[in-house]
């Protein structure tokens, strides 16, 4: 699909992402050329690329280092997996069949697999690898998932079991963060209804003044800075959303927030209905809506709402419809003045 035309963005992230001889992607695959002992070359079809994958990246600037992103992190799980000596036997079936004359060819593509992430596969067919893109992802695929991926991608790339069990067959026992894996078998986890209070079945509560041990969270990698969208995208798109509202006197009430439509749907709510003063000439409420100091585009991250007459504004009704229609949850109030609401689940 040569004929494809790139997005300005999308070329420049081509040259200084990807084609760019000192960049960090052309770094990580030099280093891998050095210890195959041949080049590394990749494949890819930009124009095929962004006409599957467009509707995921609204900011076309982050198209290419996405990309260029997964690319290393599955360039440096193989790298270290070359530079171990206990996979020698690994390493000598890997040369064996990738190494051609040319030297390792590595093609980007898209798949049809239903999963979350790209995947590390081997064809067989075209004695090439291959780091597909699966159509339709919606989520942000985050650094530690691939890197956890593409190892478990490469210690299966010649055998059949190249699929990886989805996470969810791995559960946790109930009210036992801490505790050893359960793996799903069918049988659904009951807790006990007769069993010590505070533990599942077959654990003891613990003692009192006695501390349960916690396992530490898996670290994750730090996020890249080219792959971030702008701020009226990235908040819109990512998950939490947060709304604030705080109450000024009498007369007046801030909503601030991060999720642009959110607070777009609250002022064209209540302006719809808002009533008209017949002696004031004009609405008894007024929204003042002050555009974010971050991003390219004209979205407001702040509203200020207003009483021109005597009578008190009323809070209620705009943070029940913060509740009711836009699903946020109270997290934090205090006094009767300020709350505070997020919303874990991403609007379509």
């Amino acid at each position: 699909m040569s004929g494809v035309k790139l997005p300005a963005k999308v070329r420049v992230g081509i040259r200084d992402s990807w084609d760019a001889p000192k960049c960090p992607l052309q770094k990580s695959i030099t280093a891998l050329t050095e210890i195959i002992g041949a080049p590394v070359n990749l494949v890819v079809d930009w124009g095929m690329l962004w006409t599957v994958l467009a509707p995921q990246y609204p900011d076309p600037s982050t198209f290419v280092p996405s990309i260029e992103d997964a690319v290393r992190v599955w360039a440096d799980c193989l790298q270290e997996r070359l530079e171990s000596d206990a996979l020698e036997d690994w390493v000598d079936e890997f040369l064996e069949k990738t190494k051609q004359s040319n030297g390792v060819g590595v093609e980007i593509g898209i798949s049809d697999n239903k999963v979350d992430r790209p995947e590390a596969v081997w064809d067989g067919n075209i004695q090439r690898l291959q780091i597909l893109y699966p159509k339709g992802m919606n989520d942000k695929v985050y650094r530690n998932t691939l890197q956890a991926g593409f190892s478990g991608d490469l210690e299966h790339l010649f055998n059949k079991k190249s699929t990886l069990a989805p996470a969810s067959t791995t559960k946790l026992p109930i009210g036992g963060a801490g505790g050893p894996a359960v793996v799903d078998d069918g049988w659904n986890v009951v807790p006990s209804t007769s069993g010590p209070a505070g533990g599942p079945t077959g654990t003891p509560a613990p003692a009192p003044g006695v501390v349960r041990q916690v396992a530490p969270s898996a670290p994750e990698r730090f996020p890249v800075l080219a792959t971030l969208e702008r701020p009226e995208i990235l908040f819109s798109v990512q998950t939490p959303y947060l709304i604030y509202v705080r109450k000024y006197g009498e007369k007046e009430l801030h909503i601030e927030g991060s999720h642009h439509p959110s607070l777009t749907l609250i002022c064209e709510y209540f302006q719809k209905w808002v009533r008209t003063d017949r002696n004031y000439n004009g609405n008894l409420i007024e929204f003042e809506k002050q555009t974010s100091m971050f991003g390219l585009n004209t979205g407001f991250d702040y509203v200020k709402i207003s009483c021109n007459r005597w009578e008190m504004l009323n809070p209620t009704p705009f943070l029940a419809f913060i509740e009711i229609v836009l699903k946020y949850e109270l997290v934090e109030s205090s006094s009767g003045n300020t709350w505070f609401y997020r919303r874990d689940t991403k609007y379509i």
